[in-house]
């Protein structure tokens, strides 16, 4: 008998395809949204599991001790086994299992040693590919707890750190509003500069002149922007611009620009706090991460086939 079990498609969009099916009040009559075809290949599907379910054999119970949960063959799950089990199962996929839930969590488990104990006894365990998978899947495991501790615990941020890097980044944290006139020709750029030196609109020789398709039309205004967002030149010529002032044409990749300070204004460390602890965590995180691996670089000697991997 085919049987597919499926885990935590309550509250997963991964779903766990071992072999068996345990139960089908993980699958939820809600098919109202649904084509009426769609409706009725759930309806199948459930149906069928359901018959499935009639010949799957229940599990016995009996009196054993207290930090036991439960038997399996030669296997004792205790309760230390099963909050270990249970916790990482819940970090690496971020759920939380309700009463229901962990009912059918503990059938998964279970039959899932079921069918690992048949494995073995059958000399699965001693294929090659699946030592190999076995290898890497340890290995994710006892490197993912090494970061945890050696790199993501050693790369804290504070909200004093996060204040430390506001107060020394001050101008960083600066936000600009303003209009500009993009122009492909310097000539036609510099006739257009001094037009509005003259006392001509701005406004009105966007609209007439930039192109710029999107601003256009509303006489050049590009909104409010903080550094990183424009090209090097103009972000340089806009932030060093006072509110109202006016830069003369700046080449970038687009073009000339003529651009128009309309505002400018000092980001608080409140409104930025959050950015700033995430951005410096990020880079301690980069920097202790690339440390450690020089450290263990050094530490096993590590040579690749100049063959299989390019530089």
């Amino acid at each position: 008998m085919k049987i597919v079990f499926k885990v935590f498609s309550l509250f997963l969009t991964i779903v766990f395809i071992i072999g068996c099916e345990t139960t089908t009040t993980l699958i939820k009559e809600e098919t109202t949204q649904l084509p009426d075809e769609k409706q009725t290949e759930v309806k199948e599907q459930q149906q069928e599991i359901a018959e499935q379910d009639k010949e799957t054999p229940k599990f016995s119970t009996a009196k054993m001790e207290k930090d036991v949960i439960a038997v399996i063959g030669k296997y004792t799950l205790t309760k230390e086994k099963y909050r270990i089990i249970k916790e990482y199962m819940q970090e690496k996929y971020d759920v939380k299992l309700d009463a229901e839930q962990e009912q059918e969590f503990l059938e998964y488990l279970i039959n899932r040693k079921l069918m690992a104990l048949e494995a073995r006894e059958k000399g699965y365990a001693e294929k090659t590919d699946v030592k190999m998978k076995y290898e890497w899947d340890f290995d994710d495991i006892v490197s993912h707890d090494f970061y945890k501790d050696n790199i993501e615990a050693k790369s804290k941020v504070t909200a004093s750190d996060a204040r430390d890097y506001y107060n020394k980044n001050k101008s960083d944290f600066v936000e600009v509003k303003a209009q500009h006139i993009l122009i492909k020709n310097k000539d036609l750029a510099k006739s257009i500069y001094k037009k509005i030196i003259g006392g001509e609109s701005f406004d009105d020789l966007a609209k007439k002149y930039s192109e710029d398709e999107v601003t256009k039309s509303s006489g050049g205004n590009l909104g409010y922007f903080t550094k990183g967002m424009m090209v090097k030149e103009f972000e340089d010529a806009a932030f060093a611009l006072g509110k109202d002032q006016l830069s003369e044409p700046i080449k970038t990749i687009y073009g000339y620009h003529i651009i128009k300070v309309l505002d400018k204004r000092q980001i608080s460390f409140e409104e930025s706090k959050d950015k700033i602890i995430n951005m410096v965590q990020n880079k301690k995180l980069k920097n202790k991460f690339d440390s450690v691996l020089n450290e263990l670089k050094s530490k096993y000697k590590v040579l690749i086939n100049e063959d299989v991997y390019k530089k």
